[in-house]
């Protein structure tokens, strides 16, 4: 026998004893379907409160939308024996009819039953006061980003803020940041090139209010505009990528100085009108403040190999009358708001105009809306 062929046979061996000699390891997965997930908050703000209940989705799920979790009956409950039912608005999505205010100094929990039968409840979370974001500002940045092979601007606005932590001591805070940018698009301009053809033939989207009639030569194809477009102008909102919590952050004298809460990308696209920066300081309990942590760290460090294992969301929703898995939290907040809008005057360069997209925006665009925010 050869050398080489002594040496693939010694391998050989080798990774038959590893695999012959290695004793598999068999433990029961509970299937993700029966994990339910159960989010929901009580604030001091003059609007319905949300409740939103889903099922977990396995890994080898083909779409990434939990499946919701209809027909169950949501009650919220305040320390003065004040209830009020949530309505089921959309699949999973219950809302308060606003029977109930949250008021600092109170506290409130939700009790929610199942189709089946089964139910859950929350802790009573009280609701603390809240300080006040007092200044917003941004700074520029330059960067560059490589995309097949090459380098493209992708310049930023960081936004930063300074804001006191409100009264009394060991508050909790969390900093919620959107951004929000109007853009308007061309539905009625939609093209499809036929088969047989070479030239374009118009095809409006329905929700432009235009529909195509013949032309009056007798060749080609005219818009004709019957009513109003529903889905040119809409306005997208950029949110947070993970939570931003005051636990690592450095105060002095009650105040939160320099605190990084966002950023703006700047585009044609973003600046099209102006662009609007939201800032929402939020007072939070330990367990509420504990459960965002947690949050904060898997969105932010699932990508390092090394980091340490960050531990299960646990909240402050419970079953009572069975052993089902649940992760939740429905907690109490006092919130203020500020904010801020950039224009193209602040970008130090001038844009190239926005290009045409003959699409509707809400399709166009992930999270968009037809619906003007409040602060516009």
């Amino acid at each position: 026998m050869t050398p080489n062929r002594t040496y693939c046979l010694i391998i050989l061996l080798s990774l038959l004893g590893l695999t012959t000699c290695v004793e598999p390891i068999e433990f029961d997965v509970p299937p993700a379907e029966s994990l339910v997930i159960i989010e929901g908050s009580v604030t001091n703000e003059d609007e319905p409160y949300t409740v939103t209940i889903t099922r977990a989705i396995p890994l080898s799920a083909d779409s990434l939308v939990k499946p919701p979790v209809e027909r169950a009956m949501v009650r919220l409950y305040d320390d003065q024996n004040n209830v009020e039912d949530f309505q089921e608005v959309s699949p999973g999505v219950y809302q308060t009819g606003g029977a109930i205010r949250g008021e600092i100094g109170r506290s409130y929990h939700i009790r929610v039953e199942l189709e089946d039968g089964t139910v859950f409840e929350s802790e009573p979370d009280l609701m603390k006061p809240v300080g006040n974001v007092e200044e917003i500002r941004y700074e520029f940045e330059t960067r560059t980003e490589e995309h097949n092979f090459v380098e493209a601007q992708r310049d930023v606005f960081n936004v930063y803020i300074d804001s006191d932590a409100g009264p009394g001591v060991g508050n909790y805070v969390r900093w919620r940041y959107n951004g929000v940018y109007r853009i308007v698009t061309n539905p009625e301009l939609k093209l499809e090139v036929l088969p047989w053809s070479n030239l374009p033939r118009p095809i409006p989207r329905a929700c432009s209010g235009f529909r195509t009639a013949g032309h009056p030569s007798g060749s080609g194809y005219i818009l004709v505009q019957y009513r109003d477009c529903t889905c040119c102008e809409c306005y997208v909102y950029q949110h947070e990528k993970a939570p931003q919590l005051s636990d690592d952050l450095l105060i002095a004298d009650k105040q939160f100085n320099n605190i990084k809460v966002g950023e703006v990308p700047i585009s044609n696209i973003t600046f099209y009108d102006k662009y609007l920066i939201e800032v929402e300081q939020m007072s939070m309990t330990q367990v509420a403040f504990e459960f965002f942590k947690l949050i904060r760290i898997q969105k932010t460090e699932a990508s390092n190999i090394f980091q340490p294992p960050s531990g299960e969301l646990i909240g402050n929703v419970f079953p009572l009358n069975s052993e089902d898995r649940v992760v939740g939290l429905f907690w109490a907040s006092a919130v203020s708001k500020k904010t801020h809008f950039l224009t193209r005057d602040d970008i130090p360069y001038n844009l190239t105009p926005t290009e045409t997209i003959a699409e509707s925006c809400l399709s166009y665009f992930d999270d968009a809306t037809t619906t003007k925010p409040d602060a516009w």
